[in-house]
């Protein structure tokens, strides 16, 4: 079959459904090994070929999102496996990594930790990119499974092991991130359909108001955080006043707004 003739097919369905069309051509690429730029220069598509094109394309057009169909998707430049049992990486939380690793090299800091790592693509993007000791954590074994698969794939020696929250956590460190949950229970079923039903729910709820696991962090970060250390938390929209609330006994350093114009991390930073 002409490769055109069935990519306009498939782009015509995705539409239809409200699917991203660039979409198709992604999966096209990915069963052809080949570049996306380069699909114009083919002519025709074997019999076989069509028929995995379709089948990836009628499971996209299911609304499980791409990443998850391809297993995998691309984060500060590097590439890490995803599943259903972690959330995808989104490019907001970019700006968790370009604000740790200036506050690590402004500051000479020395240990990194990571709560709620998922993927661990946070811990690995910043040990990839300064040399330093992280730490990454999570409840969830399935989670920290694939984190260390995405450890190995990047050529990162981080330690990763499980502890809700900070229970099972015995150092202290320089710097903690975290990309906690915190959309409010009640908008769960309000979020995208690709998110709602194929990113965990326990990466996504956040309590009632969203906040539950900022005053976790909260309560309990203080030994583990060493003097004049540093806190960095991506934030749902509108919780930037409350959050400040709750860490009112910590400096107030910097808050940071997304692509979008929404503040999306704030900085705090523990008095010596």
């Amino acid at each position: 079959m002409r490769l055109f003739d069935l990519r306009a097919e498939l782009k015509s369905t995705a539409k239809k459904l409200n699917v991203d069309e660039i979409d198709v051509d992604y999966i096209v690429a990915e069963i052809l090994s080949v570049p996306r730029t380069e699909l114009a220069l083919i002519d025709d598509v074997s019999s076989a070929d069509e028929k995995k094109i379709r089948k990836l394309c009628a499971t996209r057009f299911k609304h499980i999102p791409l990443d998850k169909i391809l297993k995998r998707t691309y984060f500060y430049g590097l590439e890490f496996m995803v599943n259903e049992n972690v959330l995808t990486p989104r490019q907001d939380s970019e700006l968790l990594v370009d604000i740790s690793l200036n506050l690590i090299k402004e500051n000479s800091l020395k240990s990194v930790l990571d709560l709620c790592t998922g993927s661990g693509c946070l811990a690995i993007a910043i040990k990839k990119n300064v040399d330093i000791d992280v730490d990454a954590v999570d409840i969830s074994k399935k989670a920290l499974k694939v984190a260390k698969i995405n450890a190995k794939k990047n050529g990162t020696n981080i330690n990763i092991f499980r502890s809700n929250m900070l229970d099972c956590v015995e150092n202290s460190y320089d710097l903690i991130l975290s990309n906690p949950p915190y959309i409010k229970s009640k908008e769960i079923g309000e979020l995208d359909q690709e998110v709602r039903e194929h990113d965990p729910l326990i990466a996504l709820d956040g309590g009632a108001d969203g906040l539950d696991f900022y005053r976790e962090i909260h309560d309990n970060v203080n030994e583990h955080l060493n003097s004049g250390g540093f806190l960095v938390l991506e934030i749902g929209e509108g919780q930037s006043e409350d959050i400040k609330d709750i860490f009112k006994d910590f400096k107030f350093v910097s808050s940071s707004r997304d692509y979008n114009g929404i503040i999306r991390v704030l900085v705090f930073r523990k008095e010596s």
